[in-house]
Protein backbone atom coordinates (compact mmCIF):
# COMPACT_ATOMS: atom_id res chain seq x y z
CA UNK A 1 0.00 0.00 0.00
CA UNK A 2 1.29 3.56 -1.00
CA UNK A 3 1.57 5.87 1.58
CA UNK A 4 -0.52 8.83 0.63
CA UNK A 5 1.35 12.31 0.43
CA UNK A 6 1.03 14.65 3.36
CA UNK A 7 -0.28 18.39 2.61
CA UNK A 8 0.12 20.19 6.22
CA UNK A 9 -0.56 23.68 7.34
CA UNK A 10 2.89 25.38 7.96
CA UNK A 11 1.62 27.70 10.90
CA UNK A 12 -1.72 27.20 11.97
CA UNK A 13 -1.85 27.68 15.93
CA UNK A 14 -5.22 25.72 16.42
CA UNK A 15 -5.21 26.43 20.03
CA UNK A 16 -4.89 30.45 19.71
CA UNK A 17 -7.98 30.03 17.29
CA UNK A 18 -9.65 28.36 19.68
CA UNK A 19 -8.88 30.69 22.49
CA UNK A 20 -9.87 33.87 20.33
CA UNK A 21 -13.06 32.20 19.15
CA UNK A 22 -13.73 31.86 22.99
CA UNK A 23 -13.15 35.67 23.51
CA UNK A 24 -15.53 36.51 21.17
CA UNK A 25 -17.97 33.73 21.77
CA UNK A 26 -18.16 32.53 18.38
CA UNK A 27 -18.79 28.66 18.66
CA UNK A 28 -17.35 27.83 14.96
CA UNK A 29 -15.79 29.29 12.16
CA UNK A 30 -16.62 28.66 8.48
CA UNK A 31 -13.42 29.46 6.26
CA UNK A 32 -14.34 30.01 2.21
CA UNK A 33 -10.91 32.09 0.95
CA UNK A 34 -8.44 30.47 -0.90
CA UNK A 35 -5.13 31.41 1.77
CA UNK A 36 -7.82 30.20 4.74
CA UNK A 37 -8.61 27.17 3.86
CA UNK A 38 -4.41 26.60 2.66
CA UNK A 39 -3.20 28.18 5.94
CA UNK A 40 -5.77 25.84 7.85
CA UNK A 41 -6.21 22.42 6.27
CA UNK A 42 -2.79 22.29 4.02
CA UNK A 43 -5.21 21.94 0.96
CA UNK A 44 -3.43 23.70 -1.92
CA UNK A 45 -6.20 25.96 -2.74
CA UNK A 46 -3.80 29.01 -4.04
CA UNK A 47 -3.54 30.38 -7.37
CA UNK A 48 0.07 30.00 -6.54
CA UNK A 49 -0.07 26.11 -5.70
CA UNK A 50 2.00 23.90 -7.59
CA UNK A 51 -1.12 23.03 -9.80
CA UNK A 52 -3.45 25.75 -9.42
CA UNK A 53 -6.48 23.88 -10.99
CA UNK A 54 -8.42 23.63 -7.21
CA UNK A 55 -8.38 27.26 -7.51
CA UNK A 56 -9.19 27.70 -11.44
CA UNK A 57 -12.32 25.30 -10.11
CA UNK A 58 -13.73 26.65 -7.14
CA UNK A 59 -16.79 28.29 -8.69
CA UNK A 60 -18.15 25.08 -9.48
CA UNK A 61 -15.91 22.89 -6.92
CA UNK A 62 -15.86 24.92 -3.53
CA UNK A 63 -13.90 23.99 -0.92
CA UNK A 64 -14.23 24.92 2.60
CA UNK A 65 -12.85 24.46 6.15
CA UNK A 66 -15.04 24.56 9.53
CA UNK A 67 -13.58 24.56 12.77
CA UNK A 68 -15.37 24.04 16.48
CA UNK A 69 -14.60 26.10 19.03
CA UNK A 70 -13.57 22.12 20.23
CA UNK A 71 -10.79 22.75 17.63
CA UNK A 72 -12.39 19.84 15.50
CA UNK A 73 -11.15 20.69 11.42
CA UNK A 74 -13.45 19.51 8.65
CA UNK A 75 -12.42 20.22 5.19
CA UNK A 76 -15.06 20.07 2.46
CA UNK A 77 -13.39 19.21 -1.29
CA UNK A 78 -13.83 17.68 -4.19
CA UNK A 79 -12.92 13.95 -4.12
CA UNK A 80 -10.45 14.28 -6.70
CA UNK A 81 -8.39 16.25 -4.55
CA UNK A 82 -7.69 13.63 -2.14
CA UNK A 83 -6.51 10.77 -4.21
CA UNK A 84 -3.57 9.32 -2.44
CA UNK A 85 -3.03 12.45 -0.55
CA UNK A 86 -3.66 13.33 3.03
CA UNK A 87 -4.61 16.91 4.29
CA UNK A 88 -4.03 18.54 7.93
CA UNK A 89 -7.67 18.09 9.14
CA UNK A 90 -9.63 16.05 11.24
CA UNK A 91 -12.19 14.82 8.75
CA UNK A 92 -12.36 15.47 5.19
CA UNK A 93 -15.86 15.11 3.19
CA UNK A 94 -15.90 15.07 -0.37
CA UNK A 95 -18.19 15.68 -3.44
CA UNK A 96 -18.08 15.82 -6.97
CA UNK A 97 -20.27 18.67 -8.26
CA UNK A 98 -21.40 21.75 -6.87
CA UNK A 99 -25.19 20.37 -5.42
CA UNK A 100 -22.64 17.99 -3.39
CA UNK A 101 -20.68 20.67 -2.19
CA UNK A 102 -24.11 22.34 -0.93
CA UNK A 103 -25.35 19.41 0.43
CA UNK A 104 -22.12 18.54 2.32
CA UNK A 105 -21.91 22.10 4.04
CA UNK A 106 -25.32 22.24 5.08
CA UNK A 107 -25.15 18.77 6.77
CA UNK A 108 -22.05 19.79 8.33
CA UNK A 109 -23.83 23.12 9.58
CA UNK A 110 -27.04 21.21 10.70
CA UNK A 111 -25.08 18.82 12.58
CA UNK A 112 -22.74 20.61 14.39
CA UNK A 113 -24.10 23.73 14.89
CA UNK A 114 -26.11 23.86 18.28
CA UNK A 115 -28.84 25.89 18.63
CA UNK A 116 -28.05 29.26 19.49
CA UNK A 117 -24.40 28.77 18.41
CA UNK A 118 -22.45 31.72 16.94
CA UNK A 119 -20.97 31.56 13.79
CA UNK A 120 -18.08 33.48 12.48
CA UNK A 121 -17.32 33.78 8.68
CA UNK A 122 -15.33 35.66 6.67
CA UNK A 123 -16.12 39.27 4.94
CA UNK A 124 -15.60 37.62 1.11
CA UNK A 125 -17.98 34.58 2.23
CA UNK A 126 -19.66 33.92 -1.21
CA UNK A 127 -23.43 35.19 -1.78
CA UNK A 128 -24.03 31.66 -2.82
CA UNK A 129 -22.96 30.42 0.49
CA UNK A 130 -24.74 33.07 2.54
CA UNK A 131 -28.17 32.18 0.42
CA UNK A 132 -26.98 27.99 2.26
CA UNK A 133 -26.69 29.74 5.89
CA UNK A 134 -30.49 31.17 5.65
CA UNK A 135 -32.55 28.83 7.75
CA UNK A 136 -29.56 27.29 9.50
CA UNK A 137 -27.79 30.24 11.55
CA UNK A 138 -30.08 33.41 12.41
CA UNK A 139 -28.36 36.36 10.87
CA UNK A 140 -27.89 37.91 14.35
CA UNK A 141 -25.86 34.59 15.23
CA UNK A 142 -23.43 35.54 12.48
CA UNK A 143 -20.44 37.39 13.23
CA UNK A 144 -16.96 37.95 10.75
CA UNK A 145 -14.05 36.38 11.80
CA UNK A 146 -11.62 38.45 9.88
CA UNK A 147 -9.44 39.64 12.47
CA UNK A 148 -9.13 36.66 14.65
CA UNK A 149 -7.91 34.76 11.21
CA UNK A 150 -4.93 37.39 10.97
CA UNK A 151 -4.32 37.32 14.47
CA UNK A 152 -3.40 34.07 14.47
CA UNK A 153 -1.35 34.62 10.94
CA UNK A 154 0.35 37.65 12.33
CA UNK A 155 2.99 35.31 14.20
CA UNK A 156 4.92 33.07 11.54
CA UNK A 157 6.28 29.76 12.04
CA UNK A 158 9.77 29.00 11.48
CA UNK A 159 8.47 26.73 8.29
CA UNK A 160 6.55 30.49 6.92
CA UNK A 161 9.75 32.41 7.68
CA UNK A 162 11.71 30.02 5.84
CA UNK A 163 9.03 30.52 2.79
CA UNK A 164 9.25 34.12 2.84
CA UNK A 165 12.84 34.29 3.08
CA UNK A 166 13.40 32.42 -0.23
CA UNK A 167 10.87 34.63 -1.88
CA UNK A 168 12.60 37.58 -1.06
CA UNK A 169 15.79 35.98 -2.42
CA UNK A 170 13.78 34.70 -5.13
CA UNK A 171 12.90 38.48 -6.36
CA UNK A 172 16.45 39.97 -5.34
CA UNK A 173 18.46 37.56 -7.66
CA UNK A 174 15.89 38.52 -10.31
CA UNK A 175 16.47 41.97 -9.62
CA UNK A 176 19.91 41.63 -9.77
CA UNK A 177 19.20 40.12 -12.73
CA UNK A 178 17.58 43.13 -14.55
CA UNK A 179 19.84 45.37 -13.36
CA UNK A 180 22.65 43.33 -15.57
CA UNK A 181 20.80 43.51 -18.40
CA UNK A 182 18.48 46.68 -18.20
CA UNK A 183 19.53 49.09 -21.14
CA UNK A 184 17.90 52.28 -22.83
CA UNK A 185 15.50 51.48 -25.30
CA UNK A 186 13.79 48.85 -24.02
CA UNK A 187 10.23 48.62 -23.32
CA UNK A 188 8.18 48.56 -20.44
CA UNK A 189 6.39 45.06 -21.21
CA UNK A 190 9.38 43.54 -22.16
CA UNK A 191 10.94 44.36 -18.87
CA UNK A 192 7.65 42.97 -17.01
CA UNK A 193 7.85 39.57 -19.01
CA UNK A 194 11.52 39.28 -17.97
CA UNK A 195 10.83 39.66 -14.37
CA UNK A 196 8.22 37.12 -14.42
CA UNK A 197 10.27 34.55 -16.52
CA UNK A 198 13.18 35.56 -14.20
CA UNK A 199 11.06 34.79 -10.62
CA UNK A 200 9.68 31.91 -11.90
CA UNK A 201 13.50 30.20 -13.28
CA UNK A 202 14.91 31.14 -9.65
CA UNK A 203 11.82 29.20 -7.54
CA UNK A 204 9.18 31.00 -7.39
CA UNK A 205 5.64 29.30 -7.65
CA UNK A 206 3.61 32.16 -8.26
CA UNK A 207 3.81 36.29 -9.46
CA UNK A 208 2.79 38.60 -6.84
CA UNK A 209 3.41 41.62 -8.50
CA UNK A 210 5.64 43.42 -11.50
CA UNK A 211 5.14 47.00 -10.25
CA UNK A 212 7.69 48.89 -12.49
CA UNK A 213 7.74 52.18 -14.25
CA UNK A 214 9.86 54.58 -16.04
CA UNK A 215 10.27 57.98 -14.51
CA UNK A 216 7.26 59.38 -12.78
CA UNK A 217 4.51 57.11 -15.05
CA UNK A 218 1.71 54.87 -13.36
CA UNK A 219 3.70 52.06 -12.07
CA UNK A 220 0.23 49.88 -11.29
CA UNK A 221 -0.51 48.94 -15.43
CA UNK A 222 1.06 47.61 -18.11
CA UNK A 223 2.15 50.75 -20.09
CA UNK A 224 3.92 50.40 -23.32
CA UNK A 225 6.68 53.22 -22.98
CA UNK A 226 10.18 52.73 -23.98
CA UNK A 227 13.45 53.43 -21.57
CA UNK A 228 15.06 56.69 -22.41
CA UNK A 229 17.59 58.46 -21.16
CA UNK A 230 17.47 59.96 -17.49
CA UNK A 231 14.89 58.26 -16.62
CA UNK A 232 14.13 56.82 -13.02
CA UNK A 233 13.86 53.19 -13.45
CA UNK A 234 11.59 51.45 -10.52
CA UNK A 235 11.74 47.82 -10.11
CA UNK A 236 9.24 46.68 -7.48
CA UNK A 237 8.76 43.22 -7.51
CA UNK A 238 7.37 40.24 -5.40
CA UNK A 239 6.99 36.78 -5.57
CA UNK A 240 5.38 33.71 -4.50
CA UNK A 241 6.67 30.86 -2.85
CA UNK A 242 4.72 28.14 -2.10
CA UNK A 243 1.55 30.91 -1.29
CA UNK A 244 4.19 33.26 0.96
CA UNK A 245 4.49 36.69 -0.62
CA UNK A 246 7.75 39.03 -0.82
CA UNK A 247 7.36 42.75 -1.78
CA UNK A 248 10.82 44.51 -2.52
CA UNK A 249 11.49 47.70 -4.55
CA UNK A 250 15.01 49.31 -5.59
CA UNK A 251 16.01 51.91 -8.22
CA UNK A 252 18.45 52.40 -11.22
CA UNK A 253 18.52 55.36 -13.20
CA UNK A 254 19.40 56.02 -16.87
CA UNK A 255 22.70 58.85 -17.26
CA UNK A 256 24.07 60.63 -13.97
CA UNK A 257 21.71 60.47 -10.95
CA UNK A 258 20.72 64.00 -10.23
CA UNK A 259 21.73 65.54 -6.96
CA UNK A 260 18.27 65.67 -5.60
CA UNK A 261 17.06 62.23 -6.34
CA UNK A 262 20.53 61.11 -4.41
CA UNK A 263 20.18 63.33 -1.50
CA UNK A 264 16.24 62.09 -1.02
CA UNK A 265 16.80 58.41 -1.40
CA UNK A 266 20.13 59.01 1.07
CA UNK A 267 17.46 60.59 3.28
CA UNK A 268 14.63 58.21 3.27
CA UNK A 269 17.09 55.26 3.24
CA UNK A 270 18.21 56.63 6.69
CA UNK A 271 14.80 57.43 7.71
CA UNK A 272 13.40 53.80 7.25
CA UNK A 273 16.68 52.50 8.99
CA UNK A 274 16.26 54.60 12.35
CA UNK A 275 12.63 53.60 12.05
CA UNK A 276 13.31 49.49 11.61
CA UNK A 277 15.79 50.15 14.79
CA UNK A 278 12.36 50.57 17.08
CA UNK A 279 11.12 47.20 15.82
CA UNK A 280 11.10 44.83 18.94
CA UNK A 281 8.88 42.85 20.97
CA UNK A 282 5.91 45.37 22.89
CA UNK A 283 6.30 48.04 21.02
CA UNK A 284 3.02 49.10 19.02
CA UNK A 285 2.47 49.75 15.50
CA UNK A 286 1.89 53.66 16.78
CA UNK A 287 5.51 53.92 18.31
CA UNK A 288 6.60 53.31 15.14
CA UNK A 289 4.31 54.78 12.95
CA UNK A 290 4.80 57.98 15.08
CA UNK A 291 8.63 58.06 14.88
CA UNK A 292 8.21 57.53 11.43
CA UNK A 293 6.01 60.41 11.28
CA UNK A 294 8.66 62.41 13.48
CA UNK A 295 11.60 61.71 11.38
CA UNK A 296 9.25 62.42 8.07
CA UNK A 297 8.53 66.31 9.93
CA UNK A 298 11.99 66.49 11.04
CA UNK A 299 13.38 66.28 7.30
CA UNK A 300 10.33 68.86 5.89
CA UNK A 301 8.82 66.04 3.77
CA UNK A 302 5.70 64.37 3.60
CA UNK A 303 5.25 60.50 3.74
CA UNK A 304 3.21 59.79 -0.20
CA UNK A 305 1.35 56.73 1.03
CA UNK A 306 -0.81 56.94 4.70
CA UNK A 307 1.17 53.50 6.03
CA UNK A 308 4.75 52.96 6.61
CA UNK A 309 4.45 49.18 5.52
CA UNK A 310 2.37 46.40 6.79
CA UNK A 311 2.99 42.80 7.71
CA UNK A 312 3.37 40.46 5.13
CA UNK A 313 2.69 36.67 4.79
CA UNK A 314 0.13 35.05 2.22
CA UNK A 315 -1.19 38.10 1.31
CA UNK A 316 1.65 41.08 0.29
CA UNK A 317 0.18 43.20 2.59
CA UNK A 318 -1.87 41.38 5.48
CA UNK A 319 -1.95 44.32 8.01
CA UNK A 320 -1.22 48.06 7.82
CA UNK A 321 1.23 50.27 10.29
CA UNK A 322 -0.45 52.80 10.21
CA UNK A 323 -2.60 55.53 12.54
CA UNK A 324 -5.54 52.97 12.25
CA UNK A 325 -3.53 50.17 13.58
CA UNK A 326 -2.23 52.26 16.59
CA UNK A 327 -3.34 49.27 19.05
CA UNK A 328 -1.27 46.39 17.30
CA UNK A 329 1.50 45.24 19.32
CA UNK A 330 4.78 43.81 17.71
CA UNK A 331 5.32 39.94 18.51
CA UNK A 332 8.44 37.72 18.08
CA UNK A 333 7.52 35.75 15.10
CA UNK A 334 5.95 39.12 12.69
CA UNK A 335 7.01 39.68 9.81
CA UNK A 336 7.01 43.40 8.70
CA UNK A 337 7.87 45.13 5.55
CA UNK A 338 8.56 48.41 5.77
CA UNK A 339 8.27 50.84 2.98
CA UNK A 340 8.57 54.54 2.93
CA UNK A 341 8.43 57.08 -0.05
CA UNK A 342 8.58 60.59 -0.63
CA UNK A 343 7.71 62.87 -3.97
CA UNK A 344 10.32 64.34 -5.78
CA UNK A 345 9.54 67.58 -7.63
CA UNK A 346 9.38 65.74 -10.77
CA UNK A 347 6.95 63.48 -9.46
CA UNK A 348 8.85 59.99 -9.00
CA UNK A 349 8.42 58.12 -5.46
CA UNK A 350 11.60 57.76 -3.83
CA UNK A 351 12.33 55.91 -0.95
CA UNK A 352 13.34 51.86 0.45
CA UNK A 353 11.73 49.24 1.38
CA UNK A 354 12.89 46.50 3.30
CA UNK A 355 11.98 43.35 5.35
CA UNK A 356 12.19 42.22 9.19
CA UNK A 357 11.34 38.91 11.12
CA UNK A 358 10.61 40.40 14.57
CA UNK A 359 13.07 37.73 17.13
CA UNK A 360 12.83 37.74 20.74
CA UNK A 361 15.12 40.88 21.11
CA UNK A 362 14.90 42.93 18.10
CA UNK A 363 14.92 41.92 14.98
CA UNK A 364 16.74 39.88 11.89
CA UNK A 365 16.64 41.78 8.09
CA UNK A 366 15.50 39.41 5.15
CA UNK A 367 16.34 42.21 2.62
CA UNK A 368 20.49 42.41 1.56
CA UNK A 369 19.95 43.63 -2.27
CA UNK A 370 22.48 47.07 -1.68
CA UNK A 371 20.04 50.07 -1.62
CA UNK A 372 22.14 52.63 -3.67
CA UNK A 373 20.11 53.57 -7.08
CA UNK A 374 22.31 52.04 -9.43
CA UNK A 375 23.29 53.54 -12.62
CA UNK A 376 22.27 52.25 -16.41
CA UNK A 377 25.35 51.97 -18.25
CA UNK A 378 24.03 51.19 -21.68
Amino acid sequence: MMTPVRFLPLGFDKHKLIRLMAQHEIDAVLLTSPEHVFYTTGFPALFSSGNPILYGLRNVLPFFAFITQQGHVTLMCWGGAVTGVEYGADSVLTYADIAGAERTLTGVLRAQLGAGARLGIEASTPHTVLKLLDGIVPAERIALADDLMMQVRMIKSPAEVALLEKSINVVERTVADLMEAMHIGIRRPALMQAAKTGMLQHGASGISHVTISFGASNPEVEIDEVLEANKLVTLDLGAIVDGYYSDNRRLMYTGPVPEGITALHKTMCAILDETASALKPGVTFGEVYDQAMALYHHHGLKPFIPNIGHTIGMQVEEVWIYEGNRDVEIQAGMVLNLEMYAQYESGELIGDEETYVITETGYRQLTHLPTAIRTVTR
